[in-house]
Parts: structure tokens; sequence; C-alpha cells
């Protein structure tokens, strides 16, 4: 199956404007994660129930603790330092979730700058577009770091806090922010393809190769000397 010119360059335009929202909506919305942990207090001689349900994005926390509603933003929550043994384990992981925040903001960007170098490698026709594709295949692999670091320093922390604690039970799970992540690093690779393989089919004569690897004119020379000495009769007098 093959595409147009035109629908390689709408389909690479299209698909980079999907990454660029899905990701988007996945640094800007607070569905990272969903924590509920319950311990028990004892206070005199009765003991107490504390439930904390917890939402997570990037940049702030929401949810219920007492019948309490609350939602702070992590710059006026202090995570630094060493872990807190009497901190509640939806409070201990905002750490981790601040220094893994940086991989998709940086990757956000690098796709938006992707995005505008393949509108204007198409309309020049030029060699903005396989930068364009260059960028996307990092900016992928930036977020697949990150995505990567943010799993890892959770399970990390909630190991950590719940083993050998007893009366406390902790239940975690991902929201769509973090699978819309996920799409966006998929949609992100998949762009890279269409960028290269739209580049491929402009410049696919001999000439715009030479002018786009260095050394390959040289190559092909010699390569063209050996066919034609070893084509050429030999003539014995």
């Amino acid at each position: 199956m093959t595409f147009s010119p035109r629908g390689l360059m709408v389909t690479s335009v299209v698909i980079g404007a999907i990454a660029v929202t899905t990701l988007a909506l996945s640094v800007a919305t607070d569905a990272w994660l969903f924590t509920t942990e319950t311990s028990e207090n004892l206070i005199g001689n009765s003991t107490k129930i504390q439930r904390v349900d917890a939402q997570m994005g990037l940049w702030k926390v929401c949810g219920n603790t007492d019948g309490r509603h609350f939602c702070t933003s992590y710059s006026s929550i202090k995570t630094d330092g060493e872990r807190d043994e009497g901190a509640q384990t939806s409070y201990a992981i905002l750490r981790a979730t601040r220094m893994a925040a940086m991989f998709p903001v940086v990757s956000l960007v690098m796709i938006t700058v992707a995005v505008i170098l393949g509108i204007l490698g198409n309309i020049r026709q030029d060699m903005k577009t396989l930068f364009a594709a260059v960028i996307f295949v990092l900016a992928g692999l930036m977020l697949a770091v990150g995505i990567i670091f943010y799993i890892s320093a959770i399970n990390d922390e909630v190991g950590y806090r719940t083993k050998g604690k007893e009366g406390k039970k902790f239940e975690y799970e991902y929201g769509w922010s973090f699978f819309f992540a996920g799409i966006a690093f998929m949609i992100a690779e998949a762009t890279a393809v269409v960028f290269v393989t739209q580049f491929m089919q402009r410049h696919a004569s001999r000439d715009d190769m030479v002018r786009i690897i260095p050394g390959l004119e040289d190559k092909l020379d010699v390569e063209k000397d050996t066919l034609s000495g070893t084509t050429n009769p030999t003539i014995i007098l």
C-alpha cells in the first residue's frame, strides 16, 4: 500500500498535532495516580481508622481525608530530605512525582518544535522534515524515560512504606492522564516514521541522496569504476 506525497503530508501533520494535544492533556491534568491509604491509629483505649484518598497529577494533589476535601500544589509541600517514617504514603510519593515531571514537560516542548519544523519542511520541501523526525524520536525517548522513572519511583516508595506495616493498607492505580502519556509516546514514534517516509519519498533520486549523505558520491564512483572494470572485456594482443 502506497501513499501519495499529499496524503503523507496531511497524515504527518495530523498525527503530530494529535501527539501534542494528547501529551498536553496528560501534563495539564491531575489524573496520573489515584491512591487510597487506610491506617489504624491508637488513641487512648480506642482505635481510629484514618482513610486518605488522593488524586495526583504532575503539579498538585487533591483528595479527601476525614471527610475534608483538600487540594494542594506541590510547590507548597516540602518533600526534600530523607524518608519520614510518620508520613502518609500518598504524600511520600510526591517527591518522586516532582522529579519525574520534567521529562513529560521537556518532551512536550520537543514535540511542539518537531511539529512546527515538520510543517515548515512540508511547505519548503527541505531538510526540516528529517530534522522533525529526529526530534520526534528523541522526544519519544525522553517521554519513555520519564514514564519508566515515574513507575519505578512510585513502586520503590510504595514498597518501602507498606513493607512490614501492621494495620496499614495502601492501594493505588494509574489514571487516564498517565495512559495518555503512553499513547503520546506511541503517536510520537509513529509520526517520526511518517516524516522519514515522506522525506525519503520526496528525495529518492541519486542526486538527492548524494546531497544528504556525506561521502556517498565518492563511494558510488568507486563502485561504478569497479563494475566497469569487471564488465569490460580484456583485449589480449
